[in-house]
């Protein structure tokens, strides 16, 4: 299977099984963490209608907590709104990585078609490879409302990078996003390495807000469900100086390409597979309280 058409199934199983997206951008401290407010912050939240019939809200605004590294402020997130009703506690986040044509011409259109908006997670210095999104489709994701964040400059393995080069790919790359008029706040971890390296990890948080690994089926908001990790809260250091498994700069997320390969790109099975992950949600999500995305 190509590479586009992955894509383009990573797309049908996402949006069939969809019914709330949470789109990430940018925010300023309230309280706990995170939390959904009718105003406030570029953190901007769209509840939208599922593909079960669920019935959902207004747009709200998304407030982020202290960028701090040190901060214990938990990234919480609560449902709010006078015409929320949530039938059904699941929360699904769309991203794509790489900035792929397929993005382009396989999954915008599909987004396009159900009013679904998704982060694109942008390698800086690879807009002009044979197979790559270059800066007119970027703009034209972003004009219709899609999130354009940072994948470092040329995609390296961050565990291998030295001070300066981590400088290069992280700060190069918000930088460079910087120059074409996209104010990154939000880092992806290519390879999903890096989450777990103090020296990447402080690397990234001068720079960003947070940052996504995709190392997790699921990310609980107040980092207290992962059951192999402990913790108590989302702080990124606990008070002996050890980096915690989840927090700001850890945020966990299903990724597809390890689904992909787990189940030989066998589509009824991804698709199972990926019900279940998501349906695993309702023992974390109560009450219109989402923990678990």
């Amino acid at each position: 299977m190509t590479r586009h058409n992955k894509n383009l199934v990573t797309v049908f199983v996402a949006i069939i099984i969809v019914l709330i997206l949470i789109r990430f951008t940018t925010g300023s401290t309230i309280n706990s963490g995170l939390s959904l407010s009718p105003h406030h912050g570029k953190w901007k939240t769209e509840i939208i209608s599922g593909a079960n019939g669920a019935s959902t809200g207004s747009r709200s605004s998304l407030t982020a907590a202290n960028p701090d590294p040190s901060s214990s402020t938990s990234p919480h997130v609560s449902v709010v709104g006078s015409n929320t009703k949530l039938v059904n506690n699941k929360a699904v986040v769309l991203s794509f990585d790489d900035n792929r044509i397929g993005d382009f011409t396989y999954a915008k259109p599909i987004l396009d078609k159900y009013g679904f908006k998704a982060t694109f997670f942008v390698i800086c210095g690879k807009t002009t490879d044979s197979g790559a999104m270059n800066w007119q489709d970027i703009a034209a994701m972003q004009k219709d409302g899609m999130d354009i964040e940072s994948h470092t400059m040329t995609h390296a393995h961050p565990n291998t990078l030295t001070q300066p080069q981590l400088n290069f790919e992280i700060g190069g790359s918000k930088q460079c996003l910087a120059t074409h008029g996209y104010d990154a706040t939000i880092f992806a971890y290519p390879y999903n390495e890096g989450s777990n390296n103090p020296v990447v990890v402080n690397t990234v948080a001068k720079y960003y807000d947070m940052a996504r690994s995709g190392t997790d089926p699921l990310m609980f908001l107040d980092c207290k469900g992962f059951t192999k990790h402990p913790q108590t809260d989302c702080r990124t250091y606990t008070p002996d100086g050890k980096l915690t498994y989840a927090n700001r700069y850890a945020i966990r997320s299903l990724s597809f390409d390890i689904l992909e390969i787990k189940d030989s790109f066998d589509n009824a099975t991804m698709f199972s597979n990926f019900t279940k992950i998501v349906n695993s949600q309702n023992s974390f999500n109560q009450g219109g309280k989402i923990n678990a995305v």
